[in-house]
């Protein structure tokens, strides 16, 4: 069922790379940024500053971005699924190339993709082990391709993944009826609705919680849930239409922060769920995570607010 998971997974999150043009291991002497909330460093090119909206880097100029997401599922599990992922989500790869992430396998894709009436051109760095996947995407509109696209593919490859820095709490969910647990391991637990086949239909409800290092600010809570469900959206090129409700809740015993967004997805018209709750530990902190098709919003989000509201942390 791990793969099944993953798959859902991966519609929060796809695609990208270039010509080969620099050498694939080099790494910028540009100091590298510790991206909040992950374990992640990065170089970013010149004029790129820390983003406000993802999880990242953005540049206003060619409405340039780079975005991080790390997933509790194999690298093994994650790469295939990640090639499915792509027909749905309207992304046409340009080409791949094997590399390595700070010392582990990965893959390197370019992509091109249409936003509204806008062409995009991306990269996705696709690398990890039997535990963890990292996902480093880096996007810009086509006229700036030029003159980024040596620069984003030398940042991507660069990034310092600090995996020796993982103090990842435990915790326990009890997933509400109609959800059933499809993963876990030491980084997190995934959920889909009970009775999905395989392979998973886009769509389709899924939750997914993970631990994660590094202390989070509580007076920050809300603009960090935000960028978090925005950062693993922005991959498959979905957005946050509006933010139907955000504040700060119970869950369990731990305080933290629930938003709940309408979402564009370009797989289907209408209005996606989008469900995030972030809430700090004593070690690190916890997300969840959740989407939903149109159809499906109303009865998932039941699901995903009921789950939430289980947590304990022993």
């Amino acid at each position: 069922m791990r793969a099944t998971f993953v798959c859902g997974l991966l519609l929060f999150a796809s695609c990208a790379e270039e010509p080969r043009s620099a050498p694939a291991a080099r790494e910028s002497a540009r100091p590298h940024v510790a991206i909040a909330g992950t374990r992640v460093a990065l170089a970013p090119p010149p004029g790129f500053e820390p983003s406000e909206r993802v999880q990242g880097f953005e540049r206003a100029a060619g409405a340039a971005k780079i975005g991080v997401f790390e997933l509790p599922a194999s690298f093994d599990d994650a790469l295939p699924n990640a090639r499915e992922s792509w027909a749905a989500s309207g992304f046409k790869l340009a080409s791949e190339e094997s590399i390595a992430l700070d010392g582990r396998a990965g893959v390197l894709f370019a992509y091109r993709r249409a936003e509204r009436d806008t062409a995009r051109s991306g990269w996705l760095a696709i690398g990890g082990d039997e535990l963890e996947t990292l996902l480093l995407l880096a996007e810009c509109d086509e006229p700036a391709r030029d003159e980024l696209a040596t620069e984003l593919r030398a940042c991507l490859l660069g990034v310092r993944w600090q995996r020796a820095a993982s103090a990842l709490a435990s915790f326990e969910l009890r997933p509400a009826e109609g959800l059933v647990l499809v993963s876990e391991d030491e980084h997190g637990k995934a959920y889909l609705a009970a009775g999905t086949p395989s392979p998973v239909p886009v769509g389709t409800p899924f939750l997914l919680a993970s631990a994660h290092d590094g202390a989070l600010d509580s007076a920050q809570l809300e603009s960090s849930c935000e960028q978090r469900l925005a950062a693993a959206l922005d991959t498959v090129g979905a957005s946050v239409a509006a933010i139907e409700r955000s504040e700060r809740v119970e869950l369990g015993s731990q305080r933290g922060w629930e938003l709940v967004a309408r979402v564009r997805d370009p797989r289907a018209p209408g209005d996606w769920l989008g469900y995030a709750a972030l809430v700090p530990l004593a070690q690190g902190h916890l997300l969840l995570l959740g989407h939903a098709s149109p159809a499906e919003s109303r009865t998932a989000l039941e699901l995903f607010e009921r789950t939430a509201r289980t947590l304990r942390v022993p």
